[in-house]
């Protein structure tokens, strides 16, 4: 169930509403530390870049192809030491606490199928019995890796382990299904959360789908 859990072993009980409950089945809503943590990579990508090009304005689409995303991850790692509250924040120098939730990160210039697998093998062997949802957040998304990793993604679903991808940008973020038989829309939302940011409506979506008909 996707709702924020704050870990606190010295006071188990916990109220849920009934509102809570549905939302958390649905799977249709994000934790709140889970927001944050896009909320903080989104800003991290952002000011790495306006660092590396100071003086001038930003190509977002050159941005992509040119290495000023690899730059020294310890500095967002450090600043997600409070994620630990919440989830086994993966890789991490220390061991993790055991949390139901697991988030693996993906940024920068770190091999994307080694974080794929890193994800995988920790829910399914070092936590096992423990996992329930592994948040996979990750600024690349390679359909090959993902494909040859699909049927261990639909093992821990099995399991009864939830898998989520959101595939983050300095612009925006969005989550795309993985190991599902078949998706509700041929339509993937991008959300943009941030500051300032907007998120195409519906008036937007129905111009869209009329010029691509």
């Amino acid at each position: 169930m996707t709702r924020e859990r704050r870990n606190d072993r010295s006071n188990p009980s916990e109220n849920w509403t009934v509102g809570e409950i549905l939302s958390a089945m649905s799977g249709s809503e994000y934790p709140q530390y889970i927001l944050k943590i896009v909320n903080q990579v989104q800003q991290w990508m952002d000011e790495s870049i306006r660092a590396d090009n100071p003086e001038q304005d930003i190509d977002p689409v050159a941005a992509l192809f040119e290495n000023v995303m690899e730059m020294d991850g310890e500095a967002l790692f450090n600043s997600l030491e409070w994620v630990d509250e919440y989830a086994d924040l993966l890789p991490n120098i220390k061991k993790p606490f055991g949390n139901e939730d697991v988030v693996a990160l993906h940024i920068g210039p770190a091999d994307f199928e080694d974080s794929l697998r890193m994800a995988i093998d920790y829910a399914a062997l070092f936590n096992r019995g423990v996992s329930r949802r592994v948040w996979l957040i990750s600024d690349t998304f390679i359909i090959g890796d993902v494909y040859r990793y699909i049927s261990h993604i639909r093992a821990l679903n099995r399991q009864g382990i939830a898998f989520r991808f959101l595939l983050v940008t300095p612009w925006g973020w969005t989550e795309i299904p993985l190991a599902a038989d078949s998706a509700p829309s041929s339509r993937i939302s991008w959300k943009n959360n941030r500051k300032g940011g907007t998120t195409p409506g519906e008036d937007d979506r129905k111009r869209d789908d009329r010029l691509t008909r």
